[in-house]
């Protein structure tokens, strides 16, 4: 086994770095890259394009993701049947190296008797079932038979992380589900920019932003109008930004005179986050860890979220937490009155510097490595 060489099985084309699952995996692979491992990435590619930016720190494989509506009746997860490659299995084959496999998605290569001789990783990005449950509650009727079926399938796909020799979760209750099936599962929190937050002087509005093409965000943002349209004023504006939103949602932000910012830039989109007196932030899917909000946790605003996005105690300090829409409005009225005091903003760059530092959380792959 060449302990400097790591393969690494990505669920998709990590780049560019512009969603949840794709910051996550492009940050740790240059963490790992930068910690000296020569890296094969297997890439599935299935619409975002072959990308240059990933040679600086890989050797890079494409395959092809077959999305055939056949692979809706295998008894395998949709996520994990198509993306089966028999090249990408020879491919893996050819040595003895470690393996890190991106997500669930990619775990149908632990089924096969040589890999499980190997050393293995697994990435957990989210408990899948859970998320694909949460995304069923605002589906369409097709969409909710997909989700419900899907969920139900992963749930009992999860057995095969027992073939894995260890599961990275991303988050700590999540690590206690997952030891129900592997008794290896250590935390790696979430890869994210190396961005360092300066304290600033903020604005007068509130921000909500994402990825607006994301059906669970649109939710979010609707749900956000919904709540705070009565309370949010010329004096204090609600603001949604973010790429790619629907026709719907442009609908809904015109009828309600909201602000919406479509596709800022990257410095557009970091002077909106940075200049917000509050961060509002909502999710019907209690899974994974919300990307979004560390983002907003390098800003000088405060961050009001409510109880669903299951942050976890040590992000909760940050953050003012409401359990239903009536709290969310108190807490909302509440936060208007003060800015986030400059001791606040200093003691949370301290906890990101110390707990989100992606070299140092990936020396936890790298020990595994050199000690085996």
């Amino acid at each position: 086994m060449d302990k400097q060489h790591l393969h690494i099985v990505s669920l998709d084309v990590p780049f560019p770095a512009d969603y949840g699952g794709a910051i996550d995996i492009f940050y740790r692979i240059k963490a790992l890259h930068e910690l000296g491992f020569r890296i094969t990435l297997h890439v599935f590619e299935y619409g975002r394009g072959e990308q240059k930016e990933l040679e600086k720190y890989a050797k890079v494989i494409y395959y092809k993701r077959n999305k055939s509506l056949f692979q809706l009746f295998s008894t395998r997860p949709f996520i994990v049947q198509t993306r089966i490659s028999k090249q990408l299995l020879s491919d893996l084959l050819v040595d003895n190296d470690p393996i890190l496999f991106e997500g669930l998605h990619t775990c149908w290569y632990l089924e096969n008797e040589e890999i499980q001789k190997r050393m293995t990783f697994v990435r957990m990005h989210n408990l899948e079932h859970k998320y694909y449950q949460g995304l069923k509650r605002n589906a369409s009727i097709i969409k909710k038979l997909y989700f419900h079926q899907e969920a139900i399938k992963l749930k009992d796909y999860q057995k095969v992380l027992s073939k894995a020799q260890y599961i990275l979760a991303i988050k700590d209750d999540e690590r206690d589900e997952l030891l129900a099936f592997n008794s290896n599962v250590l935390v790696l929190p979430a890869s994210f920019p190396e961005t360092e937050g300066a304290f600033t002087k903020v604005q007068r509005y509130a921000l909500f932003h994402g990825n607006l093409s994301v059906p669970e965000n649109e939710v979010a943002a609707a749900w956000i109008i919904k709540t705070l349209k009565s309370i949010s004023d010329s004096s204090f504006e609600l603001l949604i930004a973010g790429k790619n939103p629907s026709k719907r949602l442009i609908q809904l932000c015109k009828k309600e005179q909201i602000e919406l910012h479509a596709n800022p830039t990257k410095s557009e989109m970091d002077a909106l986050i940075q200049e917000a007196q509050i961060h509002v932030l909502y999710s019907t899917v209690p899974s994974g860890i919300k990307l979004k909000l560390l983002a907003c946790l390098h800003s000088s605003g405060h961050i009001l979220v409510n109880e669903k996005m299951k942050i976890g105690k040590a992000l909760e300090q940050f953050c003012v937490v409401a359990a239903d829409s009536k709290e969310y409005k108190m807490h909302f009225l509440g936060l208007l009155n003060g800015a986030l005091k400059e001791d606040e903003f200093n003691e949370r760059e301290r906890f990101i510097q110390s707990n989100f530092n992606n070299e140092n959380n990936c020396r936890i792959i790298q020990k595994i490595i050199q000690d085996a």
